[in-house]
This record gives structure tokens, C-alpha cells and sequence, in this order.
């Protein structure tokens, strides 16, 4: 009997513990599209393409950053989709940083 508990007790361990570990890797892959999101939006903002360029490189593995200008600002936002196994769901990050002028 102590034998088949011990055993749904290390299953549900491991069930569990994957579970984190796939939370811990989003939220890792959220953080580095937050910076991605922050380097482009600023570099853009003071106009240098080739760091712009630079940047984008740095983003996630199948991340989509998108730029835009509204009302004077650089708003870059990066998406990019965290899998586990057949699940999945969409992550995002946004910055804005004020155009800079020379």
C-alpha cells in the first residue's frame, strides 16, 4: 500500500515540477522580449538602423517585433509563442520610448 502511494506522490512530483520549469522557461522568454522591446524602441527613437538591426538579432527564436511612431513616440512591441509540448500561448512585450531629436 505505502509502495503505490510513494508512487502517485512521485508521479504528481514530477507532474508538478515540470509544470514550473515550463512556467520559469515563459517567464524567462518574457523577460528577454521586454529587453528586446526596450533596446529596439530606444535605438530606433534615436535613429540608428544598424543597432536597430542589432537588436532585432537578440530577439527570442521566432519572435515578431513590430514598430511603429505614434505622436512624437517609438512603440515596439515583440511577440513570440511559448510551447510545451502540444500547448502553447502567446507572450508579449511592449516599450515606448520618446523620438529623440538631434
Amino acid at each position: 500500500m505505502v509502495t503505490v502511494e510513494t508512487a502517485f506522490a512521485l508521479i504528481s512530483l514530477a507532474v508538478v515540477g515540470s509544470f514550473a520549469i515550463a512556467v520559469a522557461g515563459a517567464l524567462f522568454v518574457l523577460g528577454a522580449c521586454q529587453v528586446t522591446a526596450n533596446e529596439v524602441a530606444r535605438q530606433e527613437a534615436r535613429g540608428d538602423q544598424v543597432a536597430v538591426a542589432r537588436a532585432k538579432q537578440d530577439a527570442p527564436r521566432g519572435a515578431i517585433v513590430v514598430t511603429r511612431r505614434e505622436a512624437g513616440a517609438v512603440v515596439t512591441e515583440v511577440q513570440v509563442s511559448a510551447a510545451l509540448g502540444p500547448l502553447s500561448w502567446p507572450l508579449s512585450a511592449q516599450a515606448t520610448v520618446l523620438v529623440e531629436r538631434p
